[in-house]
């Protein structure tokens, strides 16, 4: 359906444009004293809009979209309860604002997306279901999220999630349903969902918002298949005038549809997500195929089994999973068994739905699936002077995505190049699978890699303790690390040298928040044995502490303080090092670096050890070590491009011994920052020490990427 072009200025209306003073609307008790006026009062629900500057330009579209959801809520679920709705610009409303039930809150469009018309389609359909002045959860947000998706699905067909201008092979087609089928399958793989009349009143945060959310639009898409759209708007429009509980809306769809989907409805409606339907085995007995099916907990519904043969014809059964297994009596050969084709029962493993399990090829990439392996492929290329041209392909494989709190299983990577000045392969291989998830989420990681440069393998195991979206976060990793590096050509000496080091490792991290500051604690401790294959004996810890402190909103302070110790014989790679780490971490995930202006601590940087930038470059390391990197963080009011700017101030020294007096007198430096999302360039400006023939104002630059600057706050 296209999306239709209604004009700002209808023959009756009185529409104002433009940018209106306050003195105009100073009698609004919504509007502050600047921002900009529009009204479209052609068709009841009037709409009127109060806008600031940045919003101002958008007012058309804003207009346009709330006539056209409006005109469809009208249709579909009866008149609005207002003769007008007020659409205001958040930022035009102070904290304290007291705002009537007929006025939406709206903030600035996302780039390249709809998110701002699901969010309008949200907060108008909260304003036709009372839902503004209602503690049920389910009337507040559930409800709304589904007419907002029938919104979006009714206006854009399936792919309306995005609005790119140029088609994308693997996004162009995101629907609406896809993002709720992905929050569902977050939450429900962290037992954090239930059913939809357990929720409590006004949800404590938006984790548990976007759970129920997606939990009723999913639970409704499957009831539109069962009872059609026309029965559902009938129930809605019924449920709009009774009593606002879950109860009394599946009483209205059962009034609505008859007496005998009563029960179905209820069962339907009323699941908690905790179910997991499974095809055991398929296998001939005598005459006939046995076909093995298992359920987590035992159905209260029956559920429809649908079986392929091998000449292409298919037969539908429907089975009560009170009893796990179930014998077809036929001779044909059974090429596929897919258990509830509709997609009826809530549950976030659809793969063992499947017999045979469901595999897909992919070149390059594809988004998540939830009902098949994925398996995708791709070439490799590079080149530098001293391997030359480095041709490759590589391949990978999931089961969904595995990472914090998403919950994906049997993720491998594996890469094969070659290089050609060295005429010799290089070959990579990775996989990771949880191994419990809930309640605690243990993880086994495993990694090997051999080239003619080095060759090591890694093999740990990543325990994360506490709620999965909340904090404190901790994590405690362990495990067994081997690296021989056989061939420095593109190291620097200062820092690199051949050797093979075999160690036992523990990390322990934590991050916490409190009202005007948030913490990470991060402590790793690393013992190398000979015993297990190292050519050194020592012993190393480090202590790392993360502090963004804030004082007074909305300026904020980083504070990172480093300290760190080695005992025994240690290879130069392993010493701390002044000017940063030499390979990346679990924050800075750079898996490259190269000779001239690609080297590690000169251009590409890895923030670790003291972290004094002033210093990249020179490789100045001991045993002992101690730094304070400081971050003064602008507010987001500031604007483009002041917002990304970051002045940074730097202390710290390295030494072999506690003894040397120059130890405790750090060095300084200071210089800019320039930071958007996680990418960052540091630019150093001065330093307290300069190198022989050096000024102190010499000028250096780096690179760097940062997970953690995805994690807002942190």
């Amino acid at each position: 359906m296209k999306r239709a072009r209604i004009s700002l200025i209808p023959c009756r209306s009185l529409i104002f444009l433009f940018f209106i003073k306050s003195i105009l609307y100073s009698f609004d008790p919504l509007v502050p004293e600047s921002g900009s006026h529009f009204a479209d009062t052609a068709i009841a629900p009037h709409i009127r809009c109060y806008l600031s500057q940045n919003l101002a330009p958008h007012a058309r579209n804003i207009l346009n979209e709330a006539r056209i959801i409006t005109s469809l809520y009208n249709a579909w679920f009866g008149p609005a309860p207002f003769p007008e709705i007020v659409i205001v610009d958040k930022g035009l409303i102070n904290a304290d604002t007291t705002v009537a039930e007929n006025t939406v809150i709206i903030q600035p469009p996302v780039p390249f997306t709809r998110l701002f018309e699901r969010h309008l389609a949200k907060e108008i359909a909260r304003i036709w279901f009372d839902g503004k002045k209602s503690n049920e959860p389910f009337l507040s947000f559930g409800l709304p999220a589904y007419c907002a998706s029938r919104y979006l699905e009714t206006v854009y067909d399936d792919g309306n999630l995005l609005d790119l201008p140029a088609p994308i092979p693997f996004l162009s087609k995101i629907p609406d349903l896809y993002l709720h089928q992905v929050y569902f399958y977050v939450f429900g793989v962290n037992n954090l969902t239930k059913s939809l009349d357990q929720y409590e009143e006004k949800p404590p945060d938006g984790f548990t918002i976007n759970t129920l959310e997606s939990q009723t639009v999913l639970l409704l898409k499957v009831l539109e298949e069962e009872l059609g759209k026309e029965v559902i708007d009938s129930g809605i429009r019924r449920f709009r005038h009774s009593a606002k509980t879950v109860p009394a809306f599946l009483a209205c769809l059962s009034a609505t549809s008859g007496p005998e989907k009563e029960v179905l409805i209820n069962r339907l409606f009323r699941q908690d997500g905790s179910q997991d339907l499974r095809v055991e085995r398929v296998f001939r007995q005598g005459e006939n195929v046995v076909i093995n099916l298992k359920a987590r907990t035992k159905l209260n519904f029956p559920i429809e089994v649908k079986t392929v043969f091998a000449d292409k014809s298919f037969r539908i059964d429907t089975v009560n999973l009170g009893k796990t297994q179930v014998i077809f009596p036929t001779e044909k050969k059974v090429k596929q068994v897919l258990l509830e084709p509709k997609n009826r029962v809530l549950e976030t493993d659809r793969w063992n739905n499947f017999y045979p399990r469901k595999i897909t090829f992919r070149p390059i990439f594809a988004l998540p699936d939830f009902e098949a392996y994925q398996i995708f492929y791709g070439p490799w290329f590079w080149y530098d002077n001293y391997r030359g041209f480095q041709p490759g392909i590589w391949f990978q494989g999931r089961r969904f995505i595995d990472a914090g709190p998403v919950r994906g299983e049997h993720n491998w990577t594996l890469i094969q190049n070659y290089a050609s000045k060295k005429s010799d392969w290089h070959t990579g291989i990775s996989y990771q699978t949880p191994v419990l998830f809930y309640p605690k989420r243990l993880r086994l990681y495993i990694a090997a890699d051999n080239s003619f440069r080095d060759r090591g393998i890694k093999t740990y195991f990543t325990a994360e303790i506490g709620h999965p979206f909340r904090l404190p976060k901790n994590e405690i990793q362990f495990g067994y690390r081997l690296y021989e590096l056989i061939d420095t050509t593109g190291r620097d000496s200062r820092a690199w040298n051949r050797a093979r080091t075999a160690e036992i490792r523990a990390r322990l991290f934590r991050t916490h928040k409190y009202p005007f500051f948030s913490c990470r604690h991060e402590l790793i401790f690393s013992q190398g044995l000979k015993p297990l294959l190292s050519e050194y004996n020592y012993s190393k810890i480090s202590l790392e502490e993360n502090l963004i402190i804030s004082p007074f909103k909305p300026l904020s302070l980083s504070l990172r303080l480093f300290a760190g110790a080695i005992k025994g014989n240690v290879p130069l790679q392993e010493r701390f090092y002044l000017s940063g780490g030499l390979s990346y971490t679990n924050a800075e995930p750079i898996s490259w670096a190269y000779e001239g202006m690609a080297s590690g601590q000169e251009h590409w940087h890895y923030d670790g050890d003291v972290n004094c930038r002033g210093y990249y470059g020179l490789y100045r390391s001991g045993r002992f070590a101690y730094g304070i990197n400081i971050h003064l963080v602008p507010p987001p009011e500031l604007g483009f491009p002041f917002s990304l700017i970051q002045p940074f101030f730097d202390l710290g020294n390295v030494a072999d011994s506690l003894n040397q007096s120059e130890f405790f007198k750090p060095v300084l430096d200071a210089g800019i920052r320039l930071k958007l999302g996680p990418l960052y360039a540091d630019f150093p400006i001065w330093k307290s020490a300069p190198e022989p023939n050096e000024n102190q104002f010499a000028f250096r630059w780096s690179l760097g990427f940062k997970l953690t600057g995805l994690v807002p706050g942190l």
